[in-house]
């Protein structure tokens, strides 16, 4: 949801008539507006300023006006139409005057690499070269990305193309999260990392049981993460000292997600993880609403609830106080209740 509140959504299917990016009533749901490219599987989008970006393996990048779904610009990219379907993972990341665009896949068929082009026309500014695919979502600072890679390295790329530092943790590693100075991610060697966004030295490291498949969330000097230990935790951004843990019904796939002062979790679903893995399914499929303090509000299972047939729920997303879930066929709005109320 942009900052005036208008509603988007995308779609991953590789049909034609699929939009790219939609905007919908907040309200009802409905359609007001469809921006579509050609056959080709869709990227999800990223928004900022009252615009939303996204790319196509149909080798197109777009910007769209949010409010009224007119395109700014739309560009090719290539070649990215015969590279595997998670060439078109990640979004793309605004940084300033400039959009930061990931092109990496899961096999060795394209290379990879970073895409910043004018976020006013799209024109490209600089390409730089990946030494590897990318494990999750880079994170944006004031000055450039921090981008994990699958070979547990992690790279910082400043606005002009330099790569201002790189450091090796030995695992794959999550999205990641840069807040004030610091940037958080789960590793594949069971830890939460701090690492400084400067210089990429390790503040500290919090101790998990598995791997994490989900950006961590940084809200009031707490950093939330939930792994594939299924357990949800909380870390002090200073201290790295663990405050309180959860165990859930399943491994997190999404979230946590902050919605007011509460945090909502989601557990299961079809989980696409980079690298040889693929795609696993994880059942049961069950959302958790707690509070700040670790205190278990709501469980919600979702499998076998109808949702008007549009399949099983695929991943959660907040905007505002208002929890969405993304499923195989249609999207569906919670009541905003059953996150808030006791």
């Amino acid at each position: 949801m942009t900052a005036t509140g208008h509603l988007l959504a995308g779609w991953h299917g590789p049909f034609r008539d699929q939009p790219i990016v939609a905007g919908l009533d907040r309200t009802t749901g409905e359609t007001t507006w469809t921006v579509t490219v050609g056959k080709g599987k869709n990227s999800p989008i990223g928004v900022d300023g009252g615009q939303a970006y996204a790319i196509s393996k149909a080798e197109t990048m777009i910007a769209v006006d949010a409010a009224a779904g007119d395109t700014i610009w739309q560009r090719p990219l290539a070649p990215i139409d015969d590279a595997d379907p998670g060439v078109v993972e990640f979004a793309p990341i605004p940084l300033g005057d400039r959009l930061v665009v990931p092109i990496s896949g899961t096999e060795d068929d394209i290379p990879d690499r970073l895409v910043v082009v004018d976020r006013a026309d799209g024109e490209t500014r600089f390409i730089h070269p990946l030494p590897a695919s990318l494990s999750g979502a880079p994170g944006a600072t004031a000055n450039g990305v921090i981008a994990p890679l699958v070979d547990g390295r992690v790279l910082f790329l400043d606005r002009t193309g330099a790569v201002e530092w790189t450091r090796e943790i030995g695992a794959a590693l999550s999205a990641v999260s840069a807040v004030d100075g610091a940037a958080y991610l789960g590793a594949a060697t069971e830890e939460l990392l701090a690492m400084d966004s400067t210089t990429g030295s390790v503040l500290w490291r919090g101790q998990l049981s598995n791997t994490v498949f989900t950006r961590p969330l940084v809200a009031d000097d707490r950093v939330y993460v939930g792994g594939a230990d299924y357990t949800l935790r909380a870390f002090d951004t200073v201290s790295g000292q663990q405050l309180w843990r959860d165990d859930l019904g399943n491994a997190v796939t999404h979230g946590p997600l902050p919605v007011g002062d509460r945090l909502v979790t989601l557990v299961g679903g079809n989980h696409r993880i980079r690298g040889s893995s693929g795609t696993i399914p994880f059942d049961p499929t069950v959302l958790y609403v707690h509070e700040q303090d670790g205190t278990r509000v709501r469980t919600v299972p979702l499998d076998g609830r109808p949702f008007e047939d549009g399949g099983g729920v695929e991943w959660a997303q907040a905007a505002g106080e208002t929890v969405y879930l993304g499923q195989t066929f249609g999207l569906t709005r919670l009541a905003p209740e059953a996150i808030t109320d006791a």
